[in-house]
């Protein structure tokens, strides 16, 4: 397949855990839902961060155009606009997360009084601007109290369960699936069959999104630029330490929440909407961005289609 030879990974990059960790801090946003119905839904949504994660999606393209060219693809730069141009027209984030809440509310029922579940997201949001205001400043005597917490015989288990349960590690995930397909997608650029791209039929192209999209999701391996499972660590890491930061209220009531059946049920069709809009929104971009390579390949041919 086209595609699939094109976005074969080559060579292996691992980012040190602590660089990642800090990629990965993020103070959530809370537009559009902080008092719109004082739902369970809408509180939600502002634990997980849903809203912050989907409009962060186009910024990550030039970070990650930027670990390509470090790691020595030198046309990254080359493509990087393009590559924007596919993702802003592809991800749509406030129609994949009325998506998303709309899946959320359909599942588990009445998992968790509304009120005291809304003053947990408002200090699991303040917790999130805490911790990223402690990495920008260095702060190390507000590191010692989390990790004092986080240490603590009673506190320390709790943290890091519901920091287990919450959905943030798997959306994660998803972000960084998201990024392997986008340096995946610069790096096809130096692949000596690119020019193929060219002639190829748009019709071709658009038939082995899905099946690329597949294969790729089902790599554990030679992951660029963050491996799956680093990114998965690392947001498990940083939500321990948000939670740290709340009272032992607010963490009674979250973990009741995640460990009920209407809270499971609840986070898991989070999830699962998260992933398929993902996937949607994933094959969306691919498929515009490789029709605008053939379409730059047809006026600027490789230095192999010139011989």
């Amino acid at each position: 397949m086209l595609l699939t030879g094109l976005l074969k990974p080559r060579g292996y990059m691992r980012w040190p855990l602590a660089a990642a960790a800090l990629a990965c801090v993020m103070a959530a946003s809370a537009a559009g839902m902080v008092g719109a119905s004082g739902s369970t839904d809408q509180s939600l949504l502002q634990i997980e961060a849903v809203s912050s994660r989907l409009s962060d999606t186009p910024a990550a393209v030039e970070n990650v155009a930027k670990a390509a060219t470090e790691r020595g693809i030198s046309e990254a730069p080359q493509a990087q606009s393009v590559l924007e141009t596919a993702v802003r027209s592809s991800f749509n984030g406030d129609s994949m997360l009325a998506e998303i809440s709309k899946a959320t509310g359909k599942a588990g029922g009445d998992a968790a009084d509304p009120e005291a579940f809304a003053r947990a997201a408002a200090a699991v949001e303040e917790g999130q601007a805490k911790i990223a205001r402690m990495y920008q400043a260095q702060d190390q005597a507000a590191g010692k109290d989390i990790e004092t917490r986080l240490a603590d015989p009673a506190d320390g288990p709790r943290i890091r369960e519901l920091a287990d349960l919450m959905a943030g590690p798997d959306l994660a995930v998803e972000t960084a699936f998201t990024a392997q397909l986008m340096y995946l997608s610069l790096e096809a650029l130096s692949n000596s069959d690119t020019g193929t791209l060219a002639s190829a039929p748009q019709d071709q192209l658009k038939s082995e999104m899905k099946s690329v999209i597949s294969s790729l999701r089902s790599k554990s391996e030679n992951e660029k630029p963050v491996p799956k499972d680093i990114a998965r660590t690392n947001e498990k890491t940083r939500l321990s330490f948000v939670l740290a930061t709340l009272s032992p209220e607010d963490l009674s009531v979250l973990t009741d929440f995640y460990r009920s059946s209407g809270g499971k049920a609840k986070r898991d069709a989070l999830v699962e909407s998260y992933r398929q809009a993902s996937d949607r929104a994933n094959s969306e971009m691919l498929e515009q961005y490789f029709q605008a390579l053939a379409d730059y390949l047809k006026t600027h041919p490789r230095p192999q289609q010139q011989q």
